[in-house]
């Protein structure tokens, strides 16, 4: 699990934000100023404390001398303190809109990345972790930015301190330095023991996300069949997962954290105290004051401030990377081609149809449509059915362009769909899902699909359909609201604004997929009366359970198994076709069953 999402190390991460990074060319090359412009002055402050007290308060000068040079000394320390304060201000300001922009950006191309993703990724990812990794963790690629700039900052104070040091005094410089290869171990150890602790956490964030989804988008059905219980144990288990890893987490950090930190400084100092009491106060020839030390252990205290800061970050760090990552490997996602390439499809088709040997598998060596031959005239309208998993869905998705056949040709007036651009073709097809797709808006604005359409042409299809009756009941009419999933309007409402948007379009070629299924008779009646509308003039194909829906089709083709085993019209078919004929006579059947029992 945990190597799922490392396809970017460390410098690979690097190279793949840069761009994000190079288009705030500007505001970065100022921070940088910044930076070195306060890690120099920073640097440069003790050096006024050592002389305050080394030239002034322990000196021979008279007290008008001392107060004086304080003073002028006080002034100066002021004023770049001063000058740093308003250099953090500007530097934070600058890094919270590059980090705002990089954010930004990532999520358009994600955002993008979604319209132009294949289908099939769809259906193996779930909702919520898509929604996760276009919110959360592009947020973690710009706290990877933060992250990365505050751990160079420290690395930028770190030689500038050190460079002071030297200046101050070389020797026992030198001997601070043999701490550096036990820090470095140390973070190092950190890191690697970190950093998989943060990738399952990641993962696990973004299951409960998955999983807070499905609760939320199927709560009538966990009502309906009392399944509350179970379904919330389902979410307190990856909760207390996520509490598991966090734990961890935390408890590694106490362990190797501030603490450990803190504990290496006061060998430190220590170190100097022992190095200062063992040479008499007198190193090499330079005389040890009490203004050297005081400033020399400030220094120490500089030093233990960034590195503090680098370990702070380090959890973050690998938090943010795990994240990066993600979101990466999402936008990386091959994109379905020839969304963007392929031939130009013709402006206007006739609509004949014919599948030519046609082959297909969701996934290697498992085909579900095994040599498809079907020629369907234009205007012509063709019922599919068969059981459940015989195909009917796979061989529609194949030509509206969903999936693409593993061998075999579908041809529309003699060219290969295939061939074309994707977008350009998908403007000759429309279809009619079993549960229509709306949108929070207005009716006018999902009928149009926002596309230029006129309020009286809207209006007109709308009724064409039968759906006047929604327009009439809400004052507003066409410009009512419909809400998030349309969830204000029935099913059978949705079916009647889904025709009337396939009308508004004028498709050659129509896809009904179950557009009758669950719904009431009085409504059925409505479904189809706007298939007759819609249906006319076009090439149109109906999936349907419900024979009685394709009864009058021009013919009917019989899916099973991935295999056409049957062809022609419903006459024929129940003469010929035993699956057809059980399929007819089981729904007969079952229509009497109800009418008997109603009457009873």
């Amino acid at each position: 699990m945990a190597q799922k999402y490392d396809k970017y190390n460390k410098s690979g991460l690097v190279r793949r934000t840069l761009p994000y990074i190079l288009k705030n060319k500007t505001k970065i090359i100022l921070c940088v100023l910044f930076a070195v412009t306060i890690a120099v002055l920073t640097t440069i402050t003790p050096r006024f404390t050592k002389s305050i007290i080394d030239d002034y308060i322990v000196s021979d000068l008279t007290n008008k001398e001392k107060y004086n040079g304080v003073i002028k000394l006080l002034t100066l320390y002021g004023v770049f303190t001063v000058i740093v304060v308003v250099l953090r201000y500007l530097q934070n300001y600058l890094l919270n809109l590059v980090g705002m922009n990089i954010e930004r950006s990532i999520r358009e191309d994600a955002i993008l990345k979604v319209n132009h993703l294949q289908v099939d990724y769809f259906s193996l990812e779930p909702d919520g972790k898509i929604v996760s990794k276009i919110t959360s963790d592009s947020n973690g690629v710009r706290t990877y930015f933060n992250v990365m700039f505050s751990i160079c900052n420290a690395f930028v104070n770190l030689i500038a301190v050190y460079i002071g040091m030297i200046a101050l005094m070389w020797q026992l410089a030198l001997i601070i330095l043999v701490i550096a290869p036990i820090i470095l171990v140390w973070i190092t150890f950190y890191r690697k023991k970190v950093h998989s602790y943060y990738t399952d956490l990641r993962e696990t964030s973004s299951r409960i996300t998955g999983k807070l989804n499905e609760l939320i988008s199927g709560a009538l059905i966990i009502q309906a069949f009392n399944q509350e219980e179970y379904m919330l144990g389902d979410y307190k288990d990856l909760v207390n997962d996520y509490n598991h890893q966090d734990k961890r987490v935390n408890t590694i950090s106490i362990y190797f954290g501030f603490e450990l930190l803190i504990f290496i400084k006061r060998l430190v100092e220590a170190g100097i105290l022992i190095y200062f009491g063992w040479t008499y106060f007198n190193v090499a020839g330079v005389v040890v004051t009490a203004g050297l030390i005081t400033t020399f252990t400030n220094y120490v205290d500089r030093i233990v401030n960034p590195i503090n800061t680098i370990f702070n970050n380090l959890n973050e760090l690998e938090d943010s990377m795990v994240a990066a990552n993600r979101v990466y490997m999402f936008i990386d996602e091959p994109d379905d081609v020839r969304v963007f390439d392929g031939k130009k499809a013709p402006l206007d088709i006739v609509g004949d149809v014919e599948f030519k040997n046609v082959h297909f598998s969701y996934v290697k060596d498992h085909e579900i449509l095994h040599g498809i031959d079907l020629h369907v005239k234009a205007g012509q309208t063709v019922g599919i059915v068969g059981h459940t998993g015989s195909g009917k869905s796979s061989l529609m998705n194949l030509l509206l362009q969903y999936n693409v056949t593993d061998s075999g040709q579908i041809l529309v007036d003699g060219n290969n769909i295939e061939e074309y651009n994707k977008m350009d073709y998908r403007r000759h097809c429309g279809i009619v899902l079993q549960t229509p797709a709306l949108f929070a808006g207005t009716l006018k604005s999902n009928v149009t699909m926002e596309r230029e359409f006129s309020d009286s042409d809207v209006e007109n299809v709308l009724r064409e359909v039968g759906a006047g009756y929604i327009i009439d009941k809400d004052p507003l009419g066409i410009y009512q609201p419909v809400t998030f999933k349309g969830e204000n309007m029935s099913l059978g409402e949705k079916q009647l604004i889904a025709f009337a948007r396939i009308l508004l379009r004028n498709p050659k070629i129509l896809v009904l997929d179950e557009a009758t299924a669950n719904i009431d008779s009085d409504t059925e009646m409505k479904i189809k009366h706007a298939m007759n509308i819609v249906t006319k003039g076009r090439t149109t194909f109906i999936i349907a359970h419900r024979l009685s829906t394709i009864k009058d089709a021009d013919k009917i083709i019989v899916l099973d198994g991935g295999l056409i085993k049957g062809e022609g019209s419903h006459e024929e078919l129940y003469r010929d076709c035993p699956i057809y004929k059980d399929m007819y006579d089981s729904q007969y059947q079952a229509i009497n069953n109800k009418k008997l029992t109603y009457s009873t």
